[in-house]
């Protein structure tokens, strides 16, 4: 709570839950998150542990700590708050204590899990509730984007900075 907005749903409101890893949280997670929250008066956000996100993703991932990506996740002015270490398979027992009316996700590249977890729906009770909702959404940025504006600008950057040295 010291670091959430410090407001609690009301009994009112339309809560809403997205969950990820959010690692490297950048425009694309942004502009996610913001749809999310415009789909309802509370959102919020379950990121996933270091371990499953290592599980799912493959042993590159995450590449910031949980606490890391909370507190990124957290700063974002259309975020709540947080379930920390969030399970991958979105429970009845979670909808319900957390009084959740919609789960939503993008349609994106983003989390995309290694081949042999493709089987497995996250959002299988969601759907079985009819309450769960998918958007477009396509800001061609994710983690991997990023990791490979990074190598190239490593390699483009040290090809430039051998070239000085002889």
């Amino acid at each position: 709570m010291h670091f959430s907005n410090n407001r609690e749903p009301k009994p009112t409101d339309k809560v809403v839950f997205i969950q990820g890893s959010f690692d490297l949280l950048h425009s694309g997670h942004v502009e996610t998150l913001k749809r999310a929250r415009a789909m309802g008066d509370f959102l919020y956000v379950g990121v996933w542990s270091d371990d499953i996100v290592n599980y799912f993703k493959g042993s590159n991932y995450p590449i910031l700590s949980l606490h890391e990506r909370v507190l990124m996740t957290l700063a974002c002015k259309y975020v709540d708050d947080v379930v920390i270490g969030s399970n991958y398979q979105i429970t009845k027992d979670m909808i319900k204590s957390l009084n959740i009316a919609k789960v939503v996700h993008p349609r994106t590249n983003e989390d995309q899990v290694l081949e042999e977890y493709q089987h497995i729906d996250p959002h299988q009770v969601a759907k079985e509730m009819g309450i769960y909702e998918e958007f477009d959404l396509d800001t061609g940025v994710t983690v991997e984007t990023i990791a490979e504006r990074v190598v190239q600008n490593r390699e483009k950057y040290k090809a430039k900075y051998d070239k000085k040295k002889v």
